[in-house]
């Protein structure tokens, strides 16, 4: 491929990133309002439902969020009865989060027709490329963690 247009395919690439992802979190915004949860909260239970049971620590952990940020979300949770906090009984100072299966279920329905077409896409192409594609966007999280993990002053909402 020659180089300029391998500096166009890059650019595209870059240009289809940013706006996968923001209308990733846009849809998901959608589906949060639609479903009476802020989006984190959201988020929290995606995680709990691909984790499966977890500590609060953990998850602050994988979401990047204060333990602070994440028992004032589980409060939230807890009281919209989308998760139960149980006592850990492999360490008593702790507890663990577990998702209910039936407010994830209401979600889930927002994401069906979704998940069907993207299924049925994932279906036609082939394995190689598949692999090719699961590399690319394990290296994209290693490369978020990263950038989320960079110390630094966060900006005030204003």
């Amino acid at each position: 491929m020659a180089k300029s247009n391998r500096s166009v395919l890059h650019a595209e690439m870059i240009v289809q990133l940013r706006s996968f992802s923001a209308g990733a979190i846009l849809f998901n915004q959608k589906v949060a309002d639609c479903v009476g949860l802020h989006l984190t909260d959201m988020q929290c239970m995606n995680l709990l439902d691909m984790l499966g049971t977890s500590t609060p620590g953990k998850l602050a952990e994988c979401m990047g969020l204060t333990t602070g940020g994440v028992t004032v979300m589980l409060d939230r949770l807890e009281k919209a009865g989308c998760v139960k906090r149980e006592p850990n009984p492999d360490d008593r100072r702790s507890v663990l989060v577990r998702v209910n299966a039936r407010k994830m279920e209401k979600i889930d329905v927002y994401y069906a027709g979704l998940a069907k077409e993207l299924d049925a896409y994932i279906l036609t192409v082939p394995q190689s490329d598949l692999e090719i594609v699961v590399d690319f966007l394990k290296h994209l999280k290693t490369i978020r963690l990263k950038a989320a993990a960079v110390p630094g002053k966060h900006r005030k909402r204003t």
